[in-house]
């Protein structure tokens, strides 16, 4: 080993330049592959919850782009929960935990989801069949009984509000007690406010200015009495009828069903299709899975390729620097295999030479990658939007993958140090 570094150091400008080589590309490295980690975590945590029950959307809306101002009807959710296979089927409510900002509609940038109100049937008997439970940092789940004033807190929604479990917790000029907070997930559910459906509603009615006006109109045409109603002309009695017709209840935006222990989720999925086919948008398990690990597969391409083009020229540079070196050392060669050294035992040495190179340069290129992530990453956990996570079996392969790159790299010089004629080598002296 001390024989390779008086080596390295023999051209210490040449060793440090293609150090800084490696240095660079391990850098890059370390810094998207953070990044690939962070996102394939939150990406899984999705798929698992996803895959674990039926989605339910109203017709005419998607999976990405959301439901729009349709929503399900309750008779529908009730009739969809009597199809042959279908355990049950609760809706849901999900809007923006602050109201956008005039002078900001689009929000400011998120890794992930941004802050969100889910509001949850309570009364329901639905279980996703991945996810039934969460980890509680403190405090406990909303729960059947529980007020329409409670709510249910993610990791970082706590941290970024300071809230603590029997803290006031004021949502769109409405006040909620905090019964419990997540434990950190990495994934969605860290932004997650979870409250009872009833109480979403409300806040998204209050919010939307055509379901806010349906209400208005409900409500007025419930105060007349039918007497009074009987006395109208048959065109005002309808559209009191109609607007009298407007029930809280109604307003969900998606729908979760699960499945019963034995049916095949994509068979259920189907019979959903087939008979309610004009009312409802079904994604089944088995599809919202594949469409997320393409999405993903098309994202750590595109990060992980660019760490590979800076990788491969840091393995150029230790290819040079090895030729160059080998060629500088002829004569070296030439004594050594003039006093026994076998071609094995050349190669050795030059392999491992590079390979000395490679994890110097992965070391201080991955130290300088890791500082970078944790002052990114605390700069930016105020907002909830850290980008990259680092984990010890990454940190290590890191390394070791930065060794093995410059013994691939090293591996053709050194073989043809080892196969250099005796006799042309000590012509050198």
């Amino acid at each position: 080993m001390m024989e390779i570094l008086r080596n390295m150091l023999r051209r210490k400008g040449r060793t440090i330049l293609t150090v800084t080589g490696i240095t660079v590309g391990i850098f890059a490295f370390t810094v998207m592959g953070s990044m690939a980690l962070r996102f394939n975590k939150m990406i899984s945590g999705g798929k698992l919850y996803v895959t674990g029950q039926i989605t339910l959307m109203p017709k005419g809306t998607s999976f990405t782009t959301g439901s729009g101002g349709a929503l399900l009807p309750l008779d529908v959710l009730q009739r969809i929960e009597k199809v042959e296979g279908v355990a049950a089927v609760a809706g849901g409510v999900e809007l923006a935990l602050e109201e956008p900002d005039p002078d900001n509609p689009f929000g400011g940038a998120s890794f992930g989801p941004p802050p969100t109100i889910e509001g949850m049937d309570l009364q329901s008997s639905y279980k996703n069949r991945n996810w039934q439970t969460l980890n509680m940092k403190a405090g406990r789940m909303i729960e059947k009984g529980d007020s329409d004033n409670t709510v249910a807190v993610g990791y970082t929604i706590a941290a970024d509000n300071k809230l603590n479990v029997g803290d006031t917790f004021t949502i769109r000029k409405r006040d909620f007690k905090v019964v419990g907070i997540v434990d950190q997930t990495l994934t969605g559910p860290d932004q997650y406010v979870f409250m009872p459906i009833t109480a979403a509603r409300e806040l998204l009615i209050a919010s939307n200015p055509f379901l806010k006006s349906l209400k208005d109109r409900a409500d007025e045409a419930g105060k007349i009495t039918d007497a009074d109603l009987a006395k109208l002309s048959a065109e005002t009695r309808k559209q009191l009828l109609e607007a009298r017709a407007f029930k809280l209840s109604d307003v969900s935006q998606l729908a979760a069903a699960s499945w019963k222990d034995g049916q095949d989720p994509d068979v259920v999925s189907n019979r959903i299709k087939e008979q309610f086919k004009d009312d409802v948008l079904v994604l089944s398990p088995t599809k919202l899975g594949e469409t997320i690990d393409k999405a993903s597969a098309i994202f750590n391409a595109i990060i992980l390729g660019s760490a590979v083009i800076a990788l491969v020229v840091g393995g150029f540079s230790i290819i040079n620097t090895m030729v160059m070196s080998i060629s500088e050392r002829k004569r070296e060669i030439g004594i050594k295999k003039a006093l026994g050294a076998s071609n094995r035992s050349i190669a050795f040495d030059y392999t491992l030479e590079a390979g000395v190179i490679g994890i110097v340069g992965g070391i201080i290129g991955l130290g300088i990658g890791t500082l970078t992530i944790v002052i990114i990453n605390s700069k930016t956990a105020a907002s909830g939007a850290e980008i990259f996570l680092l984990s010890p079996v990454f940190m290590v392969g890191v390394v070791a993958f930065s060794f093995v790159l410059g013994i691939i790299a090293g591996l053709l010089p050194a073989l043809r140090a080892s196969r250099m004629n005796v006799v042309d080598a000590i012509r050198e002296l």
